[in-house]
């Protein structure tokens, strides 16, 4: 008899009974009675914790008690058991195997930190960072699994879900790995390897942070780049050493095929753009300057490719273990880079080229080797005689004949990493270049600097990333956590150190101590959100890192809502781990309830989404808008009156008019920070007078930047004069003034967005008899805020959005095509270059940051994907047309002409936040006066 005839349609058995729930509650009781209900326990979540589970200890049979009134009917009775690993991470219990103890390289850093290195690898978007970074992995690291060391490369700082199915790094990595120079001395690099991807230019100011000194990767076919430009602007304003090294040397054999002349003199033209560049306007503070050079030791060549790197102090002693030559090691470095030349005929370094004949001594002695090597290992037939024999006359180097049968790729690698078996150039030049932290003493107080957190494998916890500059870090330490708040405020947070880790890539290393070095702390507070400063409980002097702007950049925002309002709770969660983990991410709630996020590009918005649905939550459903940027208000005139506005009771009043800033340098160094509102009042107008052109009185007279921890590019001053303004009065109300110059300028009147580059002068201030009654924050700080309301009003207000650089490098023929698609968005073609040696250009453009969406993907598609584009932000610029002109058309369904862009953003965002209404003077001025100045048509 089958299955199906044993039971009928309703699926009961066919030809038993079936029991009534009165007999079935008496089975249950009677089992009940005879044992002792056994409690389950479950995962601790917000799921179970209004459920009751009881079980009987018997092996097919649970009872689950839920409160109808308690239990949601969205909720699961049992939340599934998710089993989530979005990063890949080894377990403390199989560590790799290293070629060095790792007891070793821990004391090493506690006995001698002058061999300790920290440095940040930085570079741009596929510059080779994370491979290069594979080639020092794979020195240090055993193959325990069999695996070839040739294969493709690992990428293994890489360990996100993301990173490894793209291929692409998104966040930085840390890892610390011991390697010798060439003296054999083992020194402790703990390297940083950033983003290179434009919209992820947090992850590298949170790498240089902790850093000693830098190593900038460049591709040697494309050259120095925007974004390479934009990481040395990074580097000279922390004034920070770096090495350069020349990545993908086999694209100029393989893909451009240059003759080695030709290859040499793009090097070199690569290091002097880049010396031009330090030496340029960005550089002049710019201490730790030196020439670049291959005989300094602070230039390195490198190729993944070919799995070597190489200096020219490395070569030289790569010929002197090898040849039998007179020169010494360092006189033979120093020709190896430069106006040398090598005679073959009389086999000998001279200064004359003998009409080009003789070719330079880095092509004779390194280009031309690597050709012959590449050459015949990719043009000859078995058994390659003729690469048996080159390797044997220069380098005493011999090759198995099994090796010989390995696939061409594999083979190429192995025969260069035979030659370079012993490379110890890059650590010459860190340990040349960089410097050693400080030299600590055991009675140093601690001190130490959280740049950012690390995530978990499944997303619930972080651990801090922090660099200890002074002190002795131990786990069970009593701690002070100093977080930056609002403002100039800081809070402080007491902790317990529970472990500490040194950084491996896609391990950690468990360390009961710690210090010079950077270290990974478990979770100390959740409450800090990015960085902070870390001090021992006995610390009398408590000096605070600054931590960085990281969202200077952030200009693309969506709005978030999850598809099941009960969830909304777990998307704010999310977004509380969110704002941890990426750190130019803004995120807000309006006064209407949107929930909105704010970053830097769509790729980085595209990672920020996924991680917050399945990273951060369990494939939590969310709703996400269409993309949108910010907004900023300014204005393109002086105020054309002076208003005054008046608290309630007429006891206060105070005038403030506006003006424009029209000085970008001005605005660029108040958002850099360049100039500091606390600054003396003397340093102040001295700056502002001598750099600026500005009259000593308006110098003097700075009360406040803003809106941003005072450091926006909008400046509040006292312009009253003595004689109509009891000045003193005045002075004793300051800290509320700027406190109403902030909210006004933090929300402006138009769009409730920032202000920017607007000048607010405060003309005039008068008090009543009684005055002193109405001198509190709750009358002077609205008071203040309407006034500058009324002053932006009447400056002929303007909307302000943000726009992109484009940076893209492509064929001449895609040009045209970047040249159309700019035209189609309201862009704008800058310039374009061609790049030496190679049949590619390098074009700029900018773009408005709203019409940009989807851009990259155009390119490409209509490209042939033979373009390869970054956008980041550049500036803001006016939107065309008046905000206040509605009279200007606003067709349906269909673009808006270009002069209504203003009335149209200015309309759809006020909506969009349930502003009601148009923005208008009446709100904020006394109705009397507005009538007068309506009469006299001053306002419409």
């Amino acid at each position: 008899m089958n299955d199906e005839e044993l039971y009928d349609e309703f699926g009961n058995l066919i030809g038993e009974p079936v029991e009534s729930n009165s007999d079935t509650g008496t089975q249950e009781q009677d089992v009940s009675a005879g044992q002792e209900l056994a409690p389950i326990k479950h995962q601790e979540t917000s799921t179970n914790a209004i459920v009751q589970s009881n079980a009987v200890p018997t092996e097919d049979s649970e009872i689950i008690h839920v409160s109808p009134t308690e239990f949601s009917q969205n909720m699961p009775v049992i939340a599934p058991k998710v089993d989530k690993r979005m990063k890949m991470v080894i377990n403390e219990e199989s560590l790799p195997q290293l070629t060095y103890s790792r007891e070793y390289m821990v004391h090493t850093i506690r006995e001698v930190p002058e061999r300790i290195r920290n440095v940040c690898i930085v570079g741009n978007f596929q510059s080779g960072k994370t491979s290069f970074l594979d080639q020092l992995v794979q020195k240090t690291h055993v193959e325990s699994d069999g695996k070839s060391k040739h294969s493709r490369p690992k990428r293994y700082l890489d360990n996100h879900k993301l990173e490894i199915e793209r291929e692409v790094s998104i966040k930085t990595s840390p890892i610390t790995l011991m390697l010798p120079n060439v003296k054999g001395s083992s020194y402790v690099l703990s390297l940083l390897d950033t983003p290179g991807h434009a919209d992820f230019g947090d992850e590298v100011v949170a790498g240089l942070e902790i850093c000693d000194g830098a190593v900038l990767v460049v591709d040697s076919v494309v050259g120095l780049t925007f974004k390479d430009k934009l990481i040395l602007d990074e580097i000279f304003h922390r004034n920070l050493p770096f090495v350069l090294v020349l990545n993908k040397i086999d694209r100029l054999v393989l893909e451009l095929r240059l003759p080695p002349k030709d290859a040499y003199l793009k090097l070199f033209n690569i290091i002097d753009d880049v010396n031009q560049y330090i030496d340029g306007d960005r550089g002049t503070k710019y201490t730790k300057s030196q020439r670049l050079c291959p005989t300094s030791s602070n230039v390195v060549f490198a190729s993944s490719e070919f799995g070597i790197s190489f200096t020219t102090s490395s070569f030289a002693n790569l010929y002197s273990h090898t040849q039998r030559s007179e020169m010494q090691v360092r006189d033979f470095q120093e020709r190896l880079w430069g106006e040398y030349f090598f005679n073959y005929e009389k086999n000998e370094i001279t200064t004359d080229s003998n009409g080009g004949k003789y070719p330079y001594t880095f092509v004779a002695f390194a280009l031309e080797i690597v050709y012959q090597i590449a050459i015949y290992v990719l043009t000859t037939e078995p058994p390659h005689k003729e690469l048996g024999q080159l390797l044997w006359d220069h380098f005493r180097v011999s090759i198995s004949k099994s090796e010989y049968k390995k696939d061409v790729k594999i083979l190429l690698k192995s025969v260069f990493q035979r030659v370079f078996k012993h490379e110890t150039g890059f650590v010459d030049s860190v340990e040349t270049s960089i410097p050693s932290p400080p030299i600590d003493t055991t009675e140093a107080p601690l001190l130490g600097k959280i740049s950012k957190h690390v995530e978990s494998p499944d997303g619930e916890s972080f651990l801090a990333l922090c660099r200890i500059y002074s002190g002795t870090l131990n786990e069970g330490d009593q701690i002070k956590v100093y977080v930056e708040n609002e403002g100039d405020d800081v809070k402080e947070l007491s902790a317990t150190v529970k472990h500490l880790y040194l950084p491996g890539g896609r391990y950690n290393v468990p360390v009961e101590s710690i210090s010079n070095t950077i270290v990974l702390i478990e979770d100390i507070d959740s409450s800090i959100k990015k960085g902070a400063t870390v001090v021992s409980l006995d610390n009398v002097k408590d000096p605070v890192f600054k931590p960085p702007d990281y969202a200077v950049t952030s200009v693309l925002k969506v709005a978030v809502e999850p598809m099941n309002p009960n969830e909304r709770p777990l998307l704010l969660e999310g977004l509380e781990k969110i704002s941890r983990s990426y750190l130019s991410s803004v995120l807000s709630v309006g006064e209407n309830g949107e929930i909105s996020v704010v970053g830097p590009g769509e790729f980085y918005m595209d990672c920020l989404l996924h991680d917050l649905r399945l990273f951060f939550n369990n494939d939590l459903q969310i709703r996400v808008s269409d993309p949108m940027t910010i907004f900023s208000e300014t204005c393109i005139a002086q105020s054309f009156t002076q208003i005054p506005v008046t608290t309630a009771n007429g006891e206060v009043s105070i005038s403030i008019i506006a003006e424009p800033v029209n000085d970008a340098a001005l605005s660029f160094e108040i958002e850099r920070k360049l100039i500091d509102i606390h600054l003396s009042k003397k340093e102040m107008s001295s700056i502002l007078k001598n750099k600026f052109g500005w009259d000593a009185l308006a110098a003097r007279s700075v009360w406040s930047f803003g809106p941003k921890d005072l450091i926006g590019p909008d400046i509040l001053l006292d312009d009253t004069l003595d004689g109509e303004t009891d000045k003193d009065h005045l002075s004793e109300l300051k800290s509320l003034i700027v406190s109403g110059f902030k909210w006004s300028v933090n929300e402006g009147p138009l769009l409730n967005e920032p202000i920017r580059n607007v000048k607010f002068k405060i003309l005039d201030a008068q008090f009543g008899e009684n005055s002193q009654f109405a001198l509190n924050a709750a009358q002077i700080i609205p008071l203040v805020r309407r006034a500058c309301y009324a002053g932006l009003l009447t400056a002929k207000p303007r909307i302000m959005e943000p726009i992109y650089q484009v940076d893209a490098v492509c064929p001449y023929k895609a040009i045209r095509v970047l040249k159309e698609i700019l035209n189609l968005r309201r862009g704008n073609f800058s310039k374009q270059e061609p790049i030496e040696g190679t049949p590619l250009y390098h074009v700029e453009g900018f773009v408005p940051v709203i019409d940009s969406f989807g851009m990259i993907s155009d390119a490409k598609l209509h490209a042939h994907n033979k373009v390869s584009m970054s956008m980041v932000f550049s500036h803001w610029d006016i939107v065309p047309g008046d905000p206040f002109d509605g009279a200007c058309p606003l067709p349906t369904l269909e673009p808006v002409p270009e002069e209504s862009l203003s009335r149209d953003f200015l309309l759809k965002t006020r909506r969009r936040k349930d502003l009601t209404g148009e923005p208008t003077l009446k709100k904020y001025i006394e109705p009397e006066l507005y009538s007068r100045l309506k009469e006299r048509d001053l306002v419409l």
